[in-house]
């Protein structure tokens, strides 16, 4: 009975690993895809029960301590909120940080790397397609060649190539790897993606790129010095081909500029980058007002254009403040809405992504540079809600958390 038992939880664990293989592809092309094989993976993990052992496994565990007391916290914090309906739809999305339970009692160790490379392939197919929108070979619904994001916003896409050109140099810079092929094929692949960033319209993407050579390549080098001239060189190489070869992103450029100079003269918080600025403002002085538990899910942007009237800002039919949902800040929307115990969890979870121990200097720059990345789109966008952010978080925040565990009582993922 007991071998019985045994054998059909491994079955279990290899139907929710090659799930895990598919959810990663999916992750830059399809939605659909995604929500197929999440719901698929759940209900692998509950069939699979073993919950007594499950619970022993996640109470240990940091980051999925950190996912429940967001949650519980959220759900909590609907007594206080004026519209409860909405509030239980919002909480209803942290659905898809379930996966990060599912990855750690139901990973293993010889899918991780097929993980990994079916989320490249699928944003090689991802490029393709982007690279032929761009090129006017083909057209994708309404999308635009001068912006060729084909399945997602392009702040959102433009953080998914920047995190996959550091997995990319990253692989091409592993000195454990030494076929030639495959380091010739990553740089390419490299190349490719990064020109795919600049390309597309996401400033987020390509600020967070900058952020993330430069760790990696300090984390990469042994001399901090040769790390610190490469990569400046390659970022600088980078942005200025990209300012004289790409239209948009040479329009953006000079769009960002417009936008500091009218907000720094004339008080005008209209464009792109002052709006978020000023949403961000807003939400401080909200914060601080409803300091304790917050405003509740759904009260957040409430009084937004009476706090910006108190900033000398005021609204006109060109911009409603109420209208855009959020603070554009994960942060700052966390702590408005559930005060600074929102805050503290939201901190708790980076911290324990944070403390990952991994005995592969190769995993712990992917860690690193995921934290980091994360925490910058994170400060300029609401991660913690909407699809594709989440998503990304689940698969990466999942597969380092268990990437960590394994190392600690098998020894090294080669």
């Amino acid at each position: 009975m007991t071998q019985g038992l045994k054998k059909s939880s491994m079955d279990y664990n290899k139907y929710i690993n090659y799930a895990l293989i598919g959810y990663a592809f999916c992750l830059p092309i399809s939605k659909a895809g995604v929500n197929f094989f999440e719901i698929g993976m759940l209900l692998l993990w509950i069939l699979q029960g073993n919950w007594q052992s499950k619970f022993l496994l996640y109470k240990k565990n940091l980051l999925i301590i950190g996912i429940f007391l967001l949650i519980a916290w959220s759900l909590l914090s609907v007594f206080w909120g004026s519209d409860v309906k909405f509030a239980l739809n919002y909480v209803a999305k942290y659905r898809h940080f379930l996966i990060i339970l599912v990855i750690y009692s139901s990973l293993q160790k010889e899918y991780v790397h097929k993980i990994f490379s079916g989320f490249l392939l699928g944003m090689f197919l991802s490029e393709i397609i982007s690279y032929g929108i761009f090129l006017e070979f083909w057209h994708y619904k309404n999308v635009s060649p001068s912006d060729p994001t084909p399945f997602m916003s392009h702040t959102d896409y433009s953080i998914y190539l920047a995190f996959t050109s550091i997995l990319l140099i990253t692989r091409f810079l592993d000195k454990n790897e030494t076929n030639i092929k495959l380091k010739i094929g990553y740089l390419l692949f490299f190349l490719s993606s990064t020109t795919n960033l600049f390309v597309n319209g996401g400033r987020t993407g390509q600020v967070t790129f900058i952020v993330l050579i430069f760790t990696s390549f300090i984390m990469s080098f042994q001399s901090k010095l040769k790390a610190t001239i490469v990569s400046l060189i390659l970022i600088v190489v980078i942005f200025t081909l990209a300012f004289n070869f790409s239209p948009n992103f040479h329009n953006r450029f000079n769009q960002g500029q417009t936008e500091i100079i009218n907000l720094y003269d004339d008080n005008d918080y209209r464009g792109s980058f002052s709006t978020r600025l000023l949403l961000w403002k807003v939400g401080l002085l909200s914060f601080k007002d409803h300091f304790l538990i917050g405003t509740g899910i759904g009260n957040d942007m409430k009084d937004a254009n009476l706090y910006a009237e108190k900033l000398g800002v005021s609204a006109d039919k060109k911009w409603n403040l109420s209208e855009y949902g959020d603070h554009h800040n994960t942060f700052i929307t966390l702590a408005v809405q559930l005060g600074i115990f929102g805050l503290a969890i939201i901190i708790l979870i980076f911290y324990a992504l944070f403390r990952l121990r991994f005995e592969s200097y190769y995993y712990k720059i992917l860690n690193i540079t995921f934290i980091v990345g994360f925490f910058l789109w994170s400060f300029g966008g609401i991660t913690f809600h909407t699809m594709n952010p989440m998503v990304f978080f689940a698969l990466f925040a999942g597969l380092f958390n268990k990437i960590s565990y394994i190392e600690s009582n098998e020894g090294k993922i080669k």
